[in-house]
């Protein structure tokens, strides 16, 4: 038993709950009308770990997993960890350049995969970087076997006639081999232990108040920490049903929601948006809906009440975290007060502490500096990347997040400025952009706002912002609404308008990129 989670590993929890509730729905993802009960999940998962170790595979293995939210993911996802090797979870988003860096990064043993999805060839794309890594073993398919890949319904039939015994789990071992978005250079690969996991799901869950009565569901991808760690590690702890869904349309997850009786909706600022302003959510019945996550530098605090009293999900919280720390580092209780404005204390077994960029200096509260947190949920390192690991996690073991933020009086952390490296630098003065987009997503005309940083000549930087809205939006007109509000210094001098914005794959906007776009002329001027 780890001292933050009553089971040491995902298996153990597995067992549990195949034992406490076997014949309960666990697993639906109603698109292709799959589910499996608690049983069925763990009796495959284990005879898919058995026919694993039948083939080769070792404790410390590491297994990759490229396929869109579906079934079998969860299913592979807990085979990996009850046969003691490293789950490797990639984008789905991935062409080839971007499949060829990481499997030759991570030089995965195996690879489960499915054959395509929404025009993406996955299988096309492995076989034209297969070549590069050696290490890699026959891929198995999902959607049925090929000339150079077993299938994934054989090998699970394999594994079901096997005798093949499940190693023992360290829970301080490494799970899983977690990618970062990569939104400014190639993805960094975190590695996250099986204790520090099962701590933060836990963590997160009990937050949420979630239990065996509840049924979660998702926009995030189960490629994403949000989406295996926090939402799967979540459900098989506490017992709850997941509901998956296999990409984000608005009008699919309100059916969903209606027909599924969801409890619990894990999404992003820009999900929000659009499930807020859609004209179908009116149509459906979403009042089972109690609890709800939102996550990202640019949340915004009127969004989530608006998300509160409007969608209706009365629990919504704010929530902070990263890859690197396991998924989330503090929300607040789903009844806490402050869950709109604040992120909330940070989890059980993590330290949270603001210093100064330069100096390394503790603040106190209520100054905004670097957010660092330390504690069991933090990785061991970024995989064969010792230099990063050296700049991001210190000696001491606390780890910058490269976020900016304070804590208050009271010990909840406020993610007040977005990312250290989007802070715009003005003739001297600290310009965080998430204020100013705060403020203009009350514009009536504004849908959603990026503010970030173009270099100028006199001012070293000047503060840029690209909306999306209506066609009488002016730049006159905001920058008077900006004026009235906030110093003349933090107002736009440049306004662009976009139809909508560079997204990461979790649905953060690609600041780099928006700014790359506007010095060269790609964006449209208001």
């Amino acid at each position: 038993m780890t001292e933050l989670s009553p089971f040491r590993t995902p298996g153990d929890a597995l067992a549990h709950q195949a034992d406490a509730r076997g014949g309960r729905e666990a697993l639906a993802f109603p698109e292709t009308g799959a589910r499996l009960t608690w049983s069925e999940w763990h009796e495959a998962s284990a005879a898919l770990a058995r026919a694993m170790l039948d083939r080769g595979f070792r404790p410390g293995d590491r297994v990759g997993l490229l396929a869109e939210s579906r079934i079998e993911w969860p299913t592979v996802q807990m085979a990996v960890a009850m046969a003691g090797c490293v789950l490797v979870p990639l984008n789905t988003h991935y062409r080839r350049d971007d499949l060829a860096y990481a499997l030759g990064h991570a030089k995965p043993r195996g690879l489960f995969l499915s054959r395509a999805f929404r025009g993406n060839p996955y299988l096309e794309n492995v076989r034209a970087v297969r070549g590069s890594v050696p290490e890699l073993k026959t891929p198995v398919l999902l959607d049925g076997a090929d000339e150079d890949c077993a299938g994934y319904a054989e090998l699970l039939e394999a594994g079901r006639d096997s005798g093949t015994a499940l190693p023992p789990v360290d829970p301080e071992s490494v799970g899983s081999l977690q990618y970062t978005s990569g939104t400014t250079g190639f993805p960094k690969g975190a590695l996250l232990t099986h204790a520090g996991t099962m701590a933060n799901a836990w963590g997160i869950s009990g937050r949420l108040r979630v239990t065996e009565e509840d049924r979660w569901t998702s926009i995030i991808p189960l490629f994403h920490c949000a989406g295996c760690i926090m939402c799967i590690l979540g459900t098989v702890q506490r017992g709850s049903g997941y509901v998956g869904v296999s990409h984000f349309d608005p009008a699919a997850m309100f059916r969903i929601v209606e027909e599924e009786r969801c409890t619990v909706l894990s999404g992003v600022p820009t999900s929000y948006v659009a499930m807020l302003d859609h004209p179908a959510r009116g149509d459906r019945d979403l009042s089972t809906l109690r609890a709800g996550t939102c996550g990202g530098a640019d949340t915004d605090p009127a969004l989530l009440a608006r998300c509160a009293e409007e969608f209706p999900i009365p629990g919504v919280v704010q929530v902070y975290g990263q890859t690197e720390a396991s998924t989330l580092i503090a929300l607040a209780d789903c009844a806490a007060p402050e869950r709109f404005e604040t992120c909330g204390p940070p989890l059980p077994g993590a330290e949270v502490r603001i210093a100064d960029a330069v100096t390394g200096r503790e603040l106190p509260p209520g100054e905004i500096g670097q957010i660092e947190t330390a504690g069991p949920m933090v990785m061991r390192g970024y995989f064969d990347n010792p230099d990063a690991t050296a700049e991001t996690v210190g000696p001491d073991g606390w780890m910058k997040t490269g976020d900016l933020g304070y804590l208050t009086p009271e010990g909840n952390l406020v993610v007040a400025g977005g990312r250290l490296r989007d802070m715009i630098i003005r003739g001297g003065e600290n310009i965080y952009p998430v204020e100013i987009e705060n403020l203009l997503r009350a514009h009536p005309g504004v849908t959603d706002i990026a503010v970030f940083g173009m270099p100028d000549n006199y001012y070293g930087e000047i503060v840029a912002a690209a909306a999306i809205g209506g066609e009488d939006l002016a730049p006159d007109e905001l920058g008077r609404f900006c004026e009235r509000r906030i110093a003349r210094f933090k107002v736009p001098a440049r306004w662009f308008r976009v139809g909508s914005f560079p997204l990461t794959a979790s649905g953060k906007i690609r600041k780099t990129e928006l700014r790359e776009m506007a010095a060269a002329g790609a964006l449209d001027a208001l």
